[in-house]
């Protein structure tokens, strides 16, 4: 797998993509300590976020945001990752998926090992992301990665139709 700058053409290969994932666990309250007290659910579903494709074409044009892509060996697009400065001197990771089919093959390690160098390169206080406690998979994965919960907001999505989601805000220290 190779993890390269990512290009304007991606993009129409990001569409064509699956970064759906199924939830049938549901991190609960009280988020204390990381204890996301994970429970299964009594009737999954699949969970697809859209993709903004005019943000992830300004990741590859701002020179304070990144935009990152792993490809396999075979020239399929396994994932990405993009990530830009804010004003407290963290880098947001504003996207991070892999391809449904492409999981569980160190993409999503790799890709984040590639953000992390960029913030240190200049010189982030650390990295930041927003997540959703549908999303356990990837609490898991930010968890084992080194980051820690900072914070939540249960009222973030409120007003969509995903009401019983719940922001969770996960930080990677560098300084």
């Amino acid at each position: 797998m190779q993890i390269r700058k990512g290009l304007s053409t991606d993009l129409v290969r990001l569409e064509r993509c699956d970064f759906s994932f199924t939830v049938n666990h549901i991190a609960r309250e009280p988020f204390i300590h990381c204890d996301l007290h994970i429970e299964l659910i009594s009737e999954p579903y699949l969970k697809t976020y859209e993709l903004d494709l005019q943000t992830l074409e300004n990741h590859c044009l701002n020179p304070n945001a990144i935009f990152i892509a792993a490809e396999t060996d075979d020239g399929d697009i396994a994932g990405f990752i993009t990530a830009s400065s804010s004003w407290n001197k963290f880098i947001t990771i504003d996207y991070v998926a892999v391809e449904r089919s492409k999981r569980r093959t160190g993409a999503a390690h790799r890709l984040m090992a590639a953000a992390h160098v960029w913030a240190r390169s200049v010189n982030a206080a650390g990295l930041r992301l927003e997540t959703q406690n549908v999303n356990v998979p990837a609490c898991l994965f930010y968890l084992n990665y080194g980051f820690t919960l900072g914070g939540y907001d249960r009222y973030l999505y409120h007003a969509l139709p995903e009401k019983e989601e719940i922001a969770l805000f996960w930080y990677y220290m560098l300084a």
